[in-house]
């Protein structure tokens, strides 16, 4: 058949299309739910008049308040830090050059969770200021004291997306441009703000887009710090006040803005050939700072690895302990059986969606299917509520298709299909950058030898793809171990998983309980990013 396909072309040209009919129908199971979203907007519930002029007007406001706060203080705690370990030589430098990156191994509500106990201990403080100043100057402090500490927790586990792209934008800054300003009289940081900081500014927003869609997307933390959100809107809005069209709208106007968001992101990075960098042969050498300015970049980059990692795992660490002595938690290991067992499948479904989509694409030569594709990764920018909405909806009208059959909700198929769409771009854009880096022309020798796709990708390209692989299938089941809002809305009756536990426990008050849960989570996480970063580092390097 393969000495065929070779004489014969649009016989190849066949056999290449069965596979992008079928990437294309995998990609738009993957948009459906996010379409269904986009088409139930127009449907009016009969709580959306109550909602619109009692609640959301405050869900816009917090999330909007929470989005300019968050960012700000992930801009404070990154960007300092990811020029001192590029620039500088400090002591613990190559320590905090990775470390820096582990808070990401925290869910926000974990996060919260530890520092629940702070509002407790500033309630002496706030009566003080009731009796006094009066209630006015009570409330105005409690409000401020609720959005600045919801705001420390979310941007102490979210700066390092920030971190990330400035340290990598910083590494790669020319050696000359440097000299240069130091050559005309500029100190160190005068450099930092008049020439690294304007060249790695898009960088830096691409950074900072992704901590909004987090802020955006936050469940947990929001609810268990009493500032209600659109995303925590639209839980209250299906099931408290059992409204579900008005959800659906909720969600559609949180889809509306991530498009907007996404679209702004994508113009300012397109114009970004201004602030273009570079590379030369020598690298940027580090300045070793004196004593002083040691210490003072020592304390820098410790704040915010204090605030994401060091003071969360400690109170984890000594909760933990109080639980294990006491009892070890019902029903734990099922618990840890069903996180593990369903981040795993759902995993390695969302890789080989991802590496089917890659594939078809990369041999595709449509720009407009290759943009279809790019579509279908389009889940990951909207938050899990929304998403869950979505998956909802498809799966209220395939029940009602299917009824006399098999129920598609509330099963671990739904909750995998949720999954799939909200996280195949943690998949997909690892693939495809391993491809065009790794695979080269190799794919279209062995068409032209006449190898069908099917042998190509499974000799060839996978071979060749162990390690990107192997690193997207670790971000994946980490994000999925960590999904809250997602896996609360999908997930089968009486099913718990690691994050589901460890937020109810905290919802009801039972901190020293929700610890070992927690704390499973992060040491996964932990245990997966170190190796990855290191790898990510030596890459970088080479």
């Amino acid at each position: 058949m393969g000495r065929i396909a070779a004489t014969v072309p649009w016989i190849a040209v066949l056999r290449w299309d069965r596979w992008m009919v079928c990437a294309l129908l995998l990609a738009a199971l993957v948009m459906a739910p996010l379409g269904a979203v986009l088409l139930g907007v127009s449907r009016t519930g009969p709580e959306w008049e109550y909602v619109v002029t009692t609640l959301l007007g405050e869900y816009v406001k917090n999330t909007l308040i929470l989005a300019l706060l968050v960012s700000l203080l992930s801009l404070f705690l990154a960007i300092p830090a990811a020029w001192l370990v590029i620039r500088h030589e400090f002591p613990g430098r190559r320590v905090f050059e990775w470390a820096l990156v582990l808070p990401l191994a925290f869910p926000t509500y974990v996060g919260a969770v530890t520092y629940l106990q702070v509002p407790e201990a500033l309630i002496p403080a706030l009566v003080h200021i009731r009796a006094t100043y009066g209630t006015d100057a009570f409330l105005l402090c409690q409000t401020c004291l609720r959005y600045g500490l919801l705001a420390i927790v979310l941007a102490s586990v979210l700066f390092p997306y920030v971190y990330l792209t400035a340290r990598a934008s910083f590494a790669h800054h020319s050696r000359a441009l440097i000299e240069a300003s130091q050559m005309l009289g500029r100190s160190s940081w005068a450099t930092f703000f008049h020439v690294a900081l304007p060249l790695s500014r898009p960088a830096i927003i691409a950074g900072l887009s992704l901590v909004v869609m987090e802020v955006l997307n936050d469940y947990g933390a929001v609810n268990l710090l009493g500032v209600p959100t659109l995303a925590d809107g639209i839980f209250r809005t299906w099931f408290g006040l059992e409204d579900r069209d008005s959800a659906v709208r909720l969600a559609g106007l949180v889809t509306t803005f991530v498009l907007v968001l996404l679209a702004v992101e994508y113009i300012q990075r397109g114009r970004r050939g201004y602030a273009g960098t570079a590379t030369d042969d020598h690298p940027l050498e580090r300045v070793r700072l004196r004593p002083v300015g040691g210490l003072l970049a020592f304390l820098v980059c410790l704040l915010p690895l204090a605030l994401g990692l060091l003071y969360p795992v400690w109170q984890l660490i000594r909760w933990s302990i109080l639980t294990l002595r006491r009892s070890v938690p019902a029903n734990f290991v099922d618990i840890l059986w069903h996180s593990l067992g369903l981040a795993a499948a759902s995993a390695l479904l969302i890789l080989a969606v991802g590496m089917l989509l890659a594939f078809t694409a990369r041999t595709c030569r449509s720009g407009a299917w290759r943009s279809g594709f790019r579509l279908a990764t389009l889940g990951y920018a909207m938050p899990g509520a929304v998403v869950a909405v979505g998956v909802m909806m498809i799966t209220g009208m395939t029940d009602h298709w299917t009824a006399s059959i098999f129920l598609f909700s509330g099963t671990l198929g739904a909750i995998m299909f949720g999954y799939l769409t909200r996280f195949l771009a943690v998949s997909y854009q690892p693939i495809t950058t391993g491809m065009e880096r790794l695979c080269g022309k190799l794919d279209e020798a062995s068409q032209l030898l006449g190898q069908g796709p099917g042998r190509t990708l499974w000799q060839v390209i996978l071979p060749l793809m162990r390690r990107p692989l192997g690193a997207a299938g670790m971000l994946v089941f980490v994000d999925i171990l960590k999904e809250l809002p997602l896996t609360m809305i999908l997930r089968p009756a009486n099913f718990e998983t690691l994050a589901t536990k460890a937020f109810s426990l905290a919802k009801e008050g039972r901190l020293h309980e929700s610890a070992v849960p927690s704390l499973s989570i992060v040491l996964t996480g932990i245990a997966v990013l170190i190796p990855l970063n290191r790898w990510l580092r030596g890459r970088s390097v080479s």
